[in-house]
Parts: structure tokens; C-alpha cells; sequence
């Protein structure tokens, strides 16, 4: 009876596990733009690019907001669920023993931590990008920008935001 148990779920195991490392292929999320996320650019393209912030925080002039997002792997290397597909009907699905770990670690994006510091105008002051464990992105650049005082009155248009400067 034990034997017909186990063969049992052997063979759901067999049926179930299949599809996984796919799935999770297939679900895996894009890259994000991250060169987009610099100083001098504006809070809407930085929020497109991140996302909604976790937190915000205004202190004087300032609005700081922290981002959380997983910067994924390119629409082209989707093309490993081929290679799934192919494992799972040659082993019979015992290359998810493999595939699936192999996804997990290495096919889930990296998971990445934004801080950035904008003026009143919305436009990023500062930009600290690190990735999870805390190492600093390839990108990352921490600069302040100090404000330029501007004239009494000009009503002139800044032709980057399109805000009066008054």
C-alpha cells in the first residue's frame, strides 16, 4: 500500500512541478531605466520610472522620497522558457530540479533602494541609488545641487519644467 502511495505522489510531483521555473520565467519583471533616475530630472519622470514612493518625507524646502523596485532582466532573455520547455519534456520534468533553482536566484531581477532629495520645483536635487544589500548601483551618484537665487519678478517660463519663475 506504501508503494502505491508514493507512486502516487511521485507522479503529482511529476505533474505539478513542471511549469514552475516557466512560470516564474515568464512572470519575471522588466528592466527599469534607471539612467533616467539622475539629478536634474523631474519628480513625474522619476515616479514613472520607480514607481509610487514608499515613503516621503518634506523637511524646509526639500521632498525626500524613497523607492523600492526590482530592476528585471531584458524581454530577449525570455527566451530561456524555450530551453524550459524543452528540459521539462526531455526529463520528463525532472530538470525543474535544476531550472527552478537556477530561476529563483539568477532570473528575478535585482532588487534595488532609490532616495531622492527634490526643491519645491520637483526637480531631483539628490539621487542615491543602492541595491538591496546596500552596494551602490553602477549608476548611483550622490550630488547636491546647490539652488540658484533667481531674480525679483521676471515671470519668465523655465523652458525644462515650464513653471513660472517668478
Amino acid at each position: 500500500m506504501n508503494k502505491i502511495v508514493l507512486s502516487i505522489m511521485a507522479c503529482a510531483a511529476v505533474a505539478i512541478i513542471p511549469g514552475c521555473s516557466i512560470y516564474k520565467a515568464a512572470t519575471a519583471p522588466p528592466p527599469v531605466a534607471l539612467e533616467g533616475v539622475k539629478v536634474g530630472a523631474n519628480r513625474i519622470n522619476i515616479v514613472g520610472t520607480l514607481g509610487v514612493p514608499i515613503s516621503t518625507e518634506s523637511k524646509a524646502d526639500l521632498r525626500t522620497d524613497v523607492y523600492e523596485f526590482v530592476d528585471g532582466s531584458a524581454n530577449a532573455s525570455k527566451l530561456r522558457i524555450v530551453l524550459y520547455i524543452a528540459g521539462d519534456l526531455y526529463t520528463l520534468g525532472l530538470a525543474e530540479l535544476i531550472f527552478w533553482p537556477v530561476e529563483l536566484g539568477f532570473g528575478q531581477g535585482t532588487e534595488g533602494r532609490a532616495v531622492v532629495t527634490y526643491g519645491m520645483d520637483d526637480i531631483a536635487r539628490a539621487v542615491l541609488l543602492n541595491k538591496r544589500d546596500g552596494t551602490p548601483w553602477e549608476v548611483a551618484k550622490v550630488e547636491e545641487v546647490r539652488p540658484v537665487a533667481l531674480e525679483k519678478a521676471t515671470n519668465k517660463v523655465n523652458p525644462e519644467t515650464g513653471a513660472i519663475i517668478q
